[in-house]
């Protein structure tokens, strides 16, 4: 580690543990044995972009006795100023609490350890985590492999220390399998000239040239077409489809290409769990097993059945969600 730090500028690199295998675990087994092995006046902040990691984290640091203090949560962006600038072994914040680009510590002697890297050390708020703490060392945990941005990743914090993956995982029965079962169709398009089609109606607009340009990058990766109404109406209708006729009792989760999408599911979820519930209710649908003793069992289990949206808080997400309402509504004609 302290190879690292002098060779890297503090760059400690990615541990890539497959999630569930117990990455929390691994950060307080690394930080409690630097405090033992390696002189010095180690402090240990440990990131996290949600409220619910930020308890869960402290919660297994205290659980094991790492941390005996009551108050090495950040409540506030003042209160972590505060803890940076005393002598705690663990301070635990949000990144969020990094409004501002304020000097909050020189020490070289801090470590910073991040989960979930790759969702929150790329935008402002990194930015000023890392002009707050200049002379601080950064290594990131993450459950996810991070293929698409690995460039990114390396520049930041440096290359994989450890992984264990999903396959590790699995065969150490840390996690349980994983079966894809592909039940909708991939994206087809009907229209085979679309592109030509699109570049028509772009000169008939008679767009200028920045306007044009920032069609053509809306458009570039096929979003619209992805998130397009009927296909996600037939998506919601398969997914209760299935749920409901899978036969045993159990958790679903629906992943979404973005927080609009996951919304717009959820809506057209609820909509054919009710007519599901209408045909139970009216006779034309049974319980798919023998597990319920009857059918106002299985009716009564489906209606107790509670759905919700799960989304983390991003930067410019209000005029974000506003502009993809917007693009939505002019290419669809909603509005």
């Amino acid at each position: 580690m302290l190879h690292e730090i002098k060779q890297k500028e503090g760059r400690l690199g990615v541990f890539w543990h497959t999630q569930g295998s117990g990455k929390s675990v691994s950060m307080v087994f690394f930080a409690q044995k630097v405090l033992r092995k390696i002189p010095g006046n180690w402090t240990f902040v440990i990131i996290t972009d949600r409220i619910e990691l930020d308890d869960q984290i402290y919660t297994n640091f205290t659980s094991v006795g790492a941390v005996t203090e009551k108050k090495a949560q950040a409540e506030s962006s003042e209160h972590l100023k505060q803890l940076l600038g005393e002598d705690h072994r663990y301070v635990f914040t949000l990144i969020q609490k990094f409004r501002t680009e304020e000097l909050l510590s020189e020490r070289s002697d801090i470590i910073v350890i991040t989960d979930e890297a790759h969702r929150s050390q790329y935008d402002t708020l990194a930015l000023n985590m890392r002009k707050a703490l200049p002379n601080a060392s950064f290594l990131a945990f993450t459950g996810t492999p991070l293929i698409n941005s690995e460039e990114k990743t390396r520049e930041v914090f440096g290359d994989y220390v450890s992984i264990y993956n999903f396959k590790q995982s699995v065969d150490d029965k840390a996690t349980v399998p994983l079966f894809y079962e592909n039940r909708i169709p991939e994206l087809q398009l009907t229209n085979k000239d679309l592109n030509e089609g699109m570049y028509e109606i772009i000169e008939q607009a008679e767009l200028d040239e920045n306007q044009e340009q920032k069609l053509q990058r809306e458009f570039a990766h096929q979003y619209h077409l992805i998130t397009r109404d009927d296909r996600l109406e037939t998506i919601a209708e398969d997914i209760v489809k299935h749920f409901t006729g899978r036969g045993y009792q159990g958790k679903a989760m629906v992943i979404s290409v973005d927080k609009a999408t996951a919304v717009r599911m959820y809506d057209k979820v609820q909509k054919y769990w009710k007519r599901y519930i209408e045909k139970l209710t009216a006779g034309l649908a049974v319980a798919p097993s023998n597990e319920f003793a009857s059918q106002k069992q299985w009716l009564d289990y489906i209606k107790s059945t509670d759905m919700a949206v799960v989304v983390s808080q991003g930067q410019n997400e209000v005029a974000d969600m506003k502009r993809r309402d917007w693009i939505f509504c002019r290419t669809a004609g909603a509005c």
